[in-house]
């Protein structure tokens, strides 16, 4: 059960003061069928107050708060499930944290779980659904792709490998996992992480054995994915070393899109296009660390995140 916030929304949208706004809904995909369900409700209560409206779903993806609909003629956008981003400027966004909600006797066990490692020396990390529920640990909230966590030893405590794969890449280290849904503990280590390494570094030694004489970059449009300052430095670099290159610019970055003729692409948007699906695609896939690491000869393997001077 998620608090999807509906008396917060509906005092939102009757405090923009329009007979007929049009209100975009958008969840990730966990939450959409909720989601769904959730707007007629609201579109109810909105009739019951003379307020009509527009009420849509967004279909497309939802991967974090750096991914908001860039669309016309939208009055407000619902957003559940993340927090605003602190280097984007949101116009007209909503943000709904949809926090995971509990029995009291399935809090008891959490907290209990949790604090055993708490005790112990753990960092405890989250995403904003457990937020609220673990507030006493003081944990660190993932915001997307970005996170950084002090600490020698990390407890993740949420659903999926998605954000502890990040924080086992990025500092190298055995990740523990908690699900607070099925109460069970899991981890990702050093084996794991090993093998991405080396694959990884095996991509990189592709380019210093046959380097590209020309390349594909690829940028996003999501507002916060579009590393357009990132892009600039990329181009330069090639320029100085008279490697050819096209631009491009999508939204949704996917295998049936790049069937061009290039040696390789460079992801300058989300770095878990890269980490999580490069298998899926016919031509090597990089973010742009790793083809920084073939610029400069390094095998110094280097995580790629998102960060605010990128823009």
């Amino acid at each position: 059960m998620f608090n999807l916030e509906r008396e917060k929304i509906i005092n939102k949208i009757l405090k923009l003061n329009k007979k007929n706004p049009k209100i975009l809904f958008q969840a990730p995909e966990g939450l959409k069928l909720m989601v769904s369900r959730e707007m007629e409700e609201i579109e109810k209560e909105l009739k019951n107050k003379g307020v009509g409206g527009d009420l849509f779903l967004w279909l497309n993806s939802c991967y974090g708060a750096c991914d908001i609909p860039n669309v016309d003629n939208i009055d407000l956008i619902i957003h559940y499930g993340h927090e605003p981003l602190d280097y984007i400027k949101y116009k007209n966004v909503i943000f709904i944290p949809a926090y995971h909600e509990f029995n009291e006797e399935e809090k008891k066990k959490i907290l209990e779980d949790v604090e055993r490692f708490y005790k112990i020396g753990y960092k405890i990390v989250t995403t904003i659904q457990y937020k609220k529920l673990l507030k006493k640990f003081n944990p660190k909230i993932i915001l997307g792709c970005r996170g950084e966590v002090e600490g020698e030893k990390i407890l993740y405590v949420g659903t999926g490998r998605f954000h502890p794969l990040m924080l086992a890449y990025k500092y190298n280290k055995e990740i523990l996992i908690y699900n607070p849904i099925s109460k069970k503990f899991d981890k990702i280590g050093k084996e794991e992480i090993e093998r991405f390494l080396k694959k990884r570094l095996s991509r990189v030694s592709k380019l210093l054995l046959n380097p590209p004489k020309k390349v594909g970059l690829i940028l996003s449009t999501k507002p916060g994915q579009c590393r357009y300052k990132l892009l600039k430095e990329i181009e330069e670099e090639l320029k100085k070393r008279e490697i050819k290159y096209i631009k491009f610019l999508a939204d949704n970055i996917s295998p049936n899109l790049l069937f061009y003729d290039v040696d390789c692409y460079i992801i300058i948007a989300c770095p878990r296009i890269v980490l999580d699906d490069f298998k899926l695609y016919d031509k090597d896939i990089y973010t742009v660390e790793e083809f920084k690491m073939f610029l400069n000869k390094s095998f110094d393997y280097k995580f790629d995140e998102v960060k605010e001077e990128d823009f």
